[in-house]
């Protein structure tokens, strides 16, 4: 017998890299990146900024020692002259030197304060932390940039350059990729929500009363593809949005209030102009921050912090976005009321004719979203009404 030839198909296998990258770039792993990204760039900001702050409170220290010792010197100097015959002082002389001793103390305290964070202690309240320097790395991808710390040393302000060189697009494509699912949702939510609702009453109201509406129920329909004004592309109202920047922004200036003991009008203006990354740094969410180290609560008041300011600004973005299309959506239609859309055709003349009477029902050959009931579908309507009357034998009344 002869040999039959067999066909194998074998499916290959996605190389590792392509497995690898699908992870990062999906939509938990562009966040967990994110994570790390900011994560690990606190550390390395530490390492890098940390051994020259230690170094700064070891000056401010000498200094400290330094005003002390000059203040016991005038204490002595100031005795020997009341008392030492060397001096042989006046009263007026007296005054005179000793105003200008303590002259040149505030002058010299004065320079420590500027140059050496002199403040009559030796405590150091230490920037170059974990939880500060996260909150840094996270203004620096979100472009916030408080202000309330920054790179001293000249290796630190190098490696922030290349940190926001690649941490600000990081977030921008995880923002993009998140924003467009987000827009997505509130579009989902209101077609299916609101606008379904309105088409039902319309509907209803437009059909005859002796009309079986269970025969036309528009729940029936498949929503998002509607013959009847269709759900699947809608322009979300000004409104909604404003509604829902509104929320989201009280929502967080409650809470930021309570953790950081702010009264209200001050954390909503912390919030706004956090979310707009307008970022003035008068305002910071130390609090939230400083105590992740010291419980379970403080880690999840940091992690609600990161998150908040993360899809906050997306959220602001998305909904700007979705405003500027019902605001470009106006306009189109102002400029096609008043004539000045020519459909992309420069030689052709443009009349706009005033209507003197609209239909107020939708015929049944048209959806919703049309409007342009002219003459000639009033005139097909009322042939057809002719027509019906003809053949049940009713004779239409001379005019």
């Amino acid at each position: 017998m002869p040999s039959k030839k067999y066909e194998v198909y074998v499916q290959k296998g996605r190389p590792w890299y392509k497995i690898i990258s699908g992870i990062l770039f999906s939509h938990l792993g562009l966040f967990v990146l994110c994570i790390l990204y900011g994560v690990i760039g606190a550390m390395i900001f530490i390492e890098i900024e940390r051994p020259a702050e230690v170094s700064r409170h070891e000056l401010k220290i000498s200094k400290t020692k330094e005003v002390v010792t000059a203040v016991n010197y005038l204490k002595k100097i100031f005795w020997q002259y009341a008392n030492n015959e060397k001096y042989n002082f006046s009263r007026t002389d007296f005054r005179e030197q000793v105003h200008g001793d303590l002259t040149t103390l505030k002058n010299f305290v004065i320079s420590y304060v500027n140059d050496y964070g002199y403040d009559g202690t030796e405590e150091w309240n230490y920037d170059w932390v974990f939880s500060k320097s996260l909150l840094f790395t996270i203004t620096i991808m979100t472009t916030i940039g408080y202000g309330h710390i920054s790179p001293k040393t000249f290796g630190g302000k190098l490696f922030c350059i290349g940190y926001a060189l690649v941490g600000i697009p990081l977030l921008l494509v995880f923002m993009k990729d998140i924003g467009d699912l987000m827009a997505d949702g509130v579009r989902w939510m209101y077609s299916r929500l609101c606008c379904r609702w309105c088409r039902v009453r319309r509907r209803d109201a437009e059909l005859a009363p002796t009309a079986d509406k269970k025969s036309k129920n528009i729940m029936s329909d498949e929503v998002g593809k509607e013959t009847y004004m269709p759900t699947d592309l809608v322009i979300v109202p000004i409104m909604v949005n404003l509604i829902i920047i509104f929320v989201f922004l009280f929502v967080g200036a409650v809470i930021f209030a309570a953790w950081e003991g702010w009264d209200i009008a001050s954390s909503i203006y912390f919030c706004f102009v956090t979310l707009t990354t307008i970022g003035f740094g008068d305002m910071v969410p130390e609090n939230a921050f400083l105590e992740a180290t010291k419980s379970v609560y403080g880690i999840f008041k940091l992690a609600f912090t990161v998150i908040y300011c993360i899809f906050g600004i997306m959220l602001i973005s998305l909904a700007l976005n979705l405003m500027q299309e019902q605001v470009l959506e106006k306009v189109r239609w102002i400029a096609s009321e008043i004539g000045m859309s020519s459909n992309g055709n420069d030689n052709e003349e443009v009349v706009k004719i005033t209507k003197g009477e609209r239909l107020k029902q939708t015929p049944v050959d048209m959806t919703g979203n049309e409007l342009d009931f002219n003459e000639k579908r009033h005139k097909i309507a009322e042939m057809e009404q002719q027509a019906d009357g003809l053949a049940l034998g009713i004779v239409p009344e001379e005019p």
